[in-house]
């Protein structure tokens, strides 16, 4: 045995994965793996064999300034190396932060498959959650949705539908990854199809019908199935944004709108709010139709058109209130990558 150097014996576990174990266990103080744990490690073995990186279990190694460390499947192809950790028990934030600091000192990538609630969402540390489906007799792994908030999460809420946007079967999900599958945030930077919505009001100037735009919907889904729509407004847009003005112009030119009988959206002066603002107007008279008024319409918008935009590689930072949409982890499982 690797740990402490003792004579082995073979074994299978309940689950029918065959593993090496201590002859006897003397001193050693390494805790027994579990057998979810041994046939998860086994799984994550088979499907590295599908790509053309090496499978190394129990691979062990040094880091600089912290030690050694064992990964529980070490996929290489020189010089790049990843590590796959099953981490069937509990681990607070602070120690999986630690451990993935040593990978990264010895110049590995840690990728995590917990078993537990709460998982830290970051493009620095892959983590996500690892269950085994009775049912099926499939290990297979979830990735959170824009609803999941590890802050507020718990075991209760664990098997919630809304909390996990993808699942995926284990060695397809580690096949995947190694192959360029799985991406964090993949909607920045990416063409999108823009949904527009609008409703109908009577502008208060001249009293005739003009539309304004209520919704914008950057149609992310549609791209890259699994993922969360982002919605936003005109105004989200035009504040958030150093270029927003700009932005707005170019995604909602008025001669468009004008088309769908939607007034020009542009900055006018709101003698209301005391300032200028970008904002709906009237497709006859021009006349700002205030924003205050347009939860009365919250309830009347429909999709009006649609259009192509691309999302800003910033975005996902700049925009207030999109993070949660757009920075996670996504996994292309589309028929064409089979």
């Amino acid at each position: 045995m690797q740990c402490c150097g003792a004579g082995v014996t073979l074994k299978t576990s309940k689950l029918g994965t065959k593993y090496f174990a201590h002859k006897q266990r003397g001193p050693c103080a390494t805790a027994p793996e579990t057998a979810e744990h041994l046939l998860a490690k086994r799984i994550i073995v088979d499907g590295i064999r599908r790509t053309d990186w090496t499978p190394l279990p129990e691979q062990s190694g040094d880091s600089p300034g912290f030690g050694s460390w064992v990964a529980d499947v070490l996929a290489s192809k020189d010089p790049t190396k990843i590590a796959f950790e099953v981490q069937w028990s509990p681990q607070t934030a602070a120690e999986t932060a630690h451990r993935q600091e040593r990978y990264k000192a010895a110049k590995v990538r840690g990728l995590w498959l917990f078993h537990q609630a709460d998982l830290p969402i970051s493009r620095s540390t892959p983590a996500f959650n690892l269950f085994f489906d009775d049912q099926t007799s499939q290990f297979r792994v979830r990735l959170p949705s824009s609803r999941y908030d590890p802050t507020w999460y718990n075991a209760r809420r664990k098997n919630e539908a809304e909390n996990w946007q993808q699942s995926i079967e284990l060695s397809r999900f580690v096949e995947g990854a190694l192959t360029r599958r799985l991406k964090f945030a993949p909607a920045l930077g990416a063409e999108l199809p823009v949904e527009i919505y609008s409703a109908a009001t009577d502008c208060w100037r001249c009293k005739k019908e003009t539309r304004v735009v209520m919704n914008i919907v950057f149609a992310a889904a549609r791209k890259f199935q699994g993922h969360s729509n982002i919605s936003v407004s005109i105004y989200k847009l035009s504040d958030s944004l150093a270029d927003g003005d700009q932005v707005i112009d170019s995604l909602l030119p008025s001669d468009l709108l004008r088309k769908h009988g939607i007034g020009p959206v542009k900055r006018r002066s709101s003698k209301t709010e005391g300032r200028s603002y970008m904002s709906n107007g009237c497709v006859h008279c021009d006349a700002l139709q205030g924003r205050f008024f347009e939860h009365e319409l919250a309830y009347t918008d429909e999709l009006t058109f649609e259009t192509q935009f691309t999302f800003g590689t910033l975005w996902g930072e700049e925009l207030e209130g999109v993070s949660s949409e757009v920075n996670r982890w996504w996994f292309d499982d589309s028929e064409r990558s089979r």
